[in-house]
């Protein structure tokens, strides 16, 4: 059985206790989306959560998986069906996150998926304002060779 922390997830648990405004279910399946823990997030996946769950930000599970670059669990989420251009309560999106840590893997897969990276966050950048300013020359490059981008 998966574990978080000290929680023990068991297939077909209800989790209700409300968490940040959200429930320890939803708070649980976004951390671990956040830290990398596929098993979890499969199980909660298979449980009934759903996949565009957000945070007390909006910030989705995408989001979280892509900003710390866990790119098996972006593609699992996608294949979930996930937004791949929902937006925080900054205006970001998850192909902002990954442009933004650099990884083009991430990057591609969301511009595969559909992300579209000619959003602005509530500074007015673009993904590819954020890989450019933190020095990330291949995804930059990356980006700047989409038709959207120019």
């Amino acid at each position: 059985m998966p574990y978080f922390g000290l929680l023990r997830l068991k297939q077909n648990a209800i989790l209700t206790p409300k968490v940040r405004g959200g429930t320890m279910k939803e708070e649980t399946f976004l951390s671990a989306a956040e830290t990398g823990d596929i098993d979890t997030v499969k199980a909660l996946l298979n449980d009934g959560i759903p996949v565009d769950t957000q945070d007390e930000h909006n910030r989705t599970a995408l989001m979280k998986a892509a900003k710390h670059e866990h790119a098996e669990i972006v593609q699992l989420l996608i294949n979930e069906g996930a937004d791949v251009n929902a937006r925080d309560n900054r205006g970001t999106n998850p192909i902002y996150w990954a442009a933004s840590k650099g990884n083009l893997e991430i990057t591609q897969l969301l511009l595969k998926s559909g992300s579209d990276i000619t959003v602005h966050d509530d500074r007015g950048w673009t993904a590819l304002d954020h890989a450019k300013s933190n020095h990330h020359l291949e995804v930059s490059r990356f980006l700047e060779g989409q038709p959207a981008a120019v």
